[in-house]
């Protein structure tokens, strides 16, 4: 939980180095719940409006994130920090890359953006959900670089099979019913990547890292958070697996990678379809 001074003065904090390089300086810190900045694009606010906060310029909106205080805390704000200068780096910054320059570590592209998603220009492809899982989850933020590292592309099944699953359990287990905080920002972000996720991510959200619980229990603390769609189809899957040892071991041990291969309909997508065995999705 934050009051407004801190989450401003954590977000300040965490923008200082992106406000530096667009060359951004703090002209106020008001009682309005606002940081204004004045720069040569003109005046740059961040601003705590209800449950969001909000990024102006000129007192144009460019990008917006939610916030709710009472829930918030150093992560989210970093999560918060992070697309806020990804906006201000992409549209404000003075440094370019000169030619001959020393070649840097091959990184992940550059991912969809979440202000983007949010407002509805852009769906979560599978980089785009990894970024946006390590940024609430920072302790992964190596496996994910080192993941694109070796393959040249992200391969988020293998990421969540091997280490993003393991912490999601672990919340759960860890947290079942008695800290609904941490519950509600992994499913607030499970939630929005069901929602706003192209097909891919659908299916690595409700079979991946959803699919195999394996714990009544679990499952059923699951459903208190999740979306009612993403709900239906999480049981749905679950049930599926418990019954088809096959298609459990297929997700326990994937195909080794080949690259640029075609894809095929994932088990989401033949469930959904009525494909597979059974002839589609269980009855509730």
């Amino acid at each position: 939980m934050m009051n407004t001074t801190e989450a401003l003065a954590e977000l300040l904090r965490l923008l200082t180095p992106t406000l530096n390089e667009t060359a951004f300086a703090a002209v106020e810190d008001d009682e309005g719940g606002r940081l204004c900045f004045e720069g040569p694009e003109g005046a740059l606010c961040i601003e705590l409006d209800g449950n969001r906060a909000v990024l102006l310029l000129n007192e144009k909106q460019l990008a917006k994130a939610l916030l709710e205080l009472e829930t918030a805390d150093d992560r989210v704000c970093k999560h918060i920090a992070d697309d806020f200068a990804e906006v201000l780096i992409e549209k404000y910054a003075k440094g370019k890359k000169k030619p001959g320059q020393a070649a840097v570590k091959k990184q992940p592209p550059k991912s969809i953006s979440k202000t983007a998603i949010k407002n509805g220009d852009a769906y979560y492809d599978a980089l785009s959900f990894g970024n946006a899982f390590t940024s609430l989850y920072p302790e992964l933020r190596g496996e994910y670089k080192a993941n694109y590292e070796r393959y040249g592309e992200f391969l988020a099944e293998e990421f969540f099979l091997e280490h993003g699953n393991a912490l999601v359990l672990d919340i759960l287990r860890q947290n079942n019913k008695n800290n609904p905080v941490q519950l509600k920002r992994l499913f607030g972000l499970l939630n929005d990547g069901y929602e706003n996720g192209v097909n891919d991510v659908q299916s690595l959200i409700a079979v991946t890292i959803l699919g195999s619980l394996n714990d009544d229990v679990l499952l059923a603390s699951c459903t208190d958070y999740l979306s009612q769609d993403l709900a239906r189809v999480v049981i749905r899957v679950n049930q599926y697996l418990a019954k088809s040892k096959s298609s459990r071991q297929k997700l326990k041990n994937p195909p080794l990678y080949k690259p640029k291969k075609e894809k095929k309909p994932g088990l989401l997508q033949q469930l959904m379809s009525g494909g597979g065995q059974g002839g589609g999705l269980p009855g509730m």
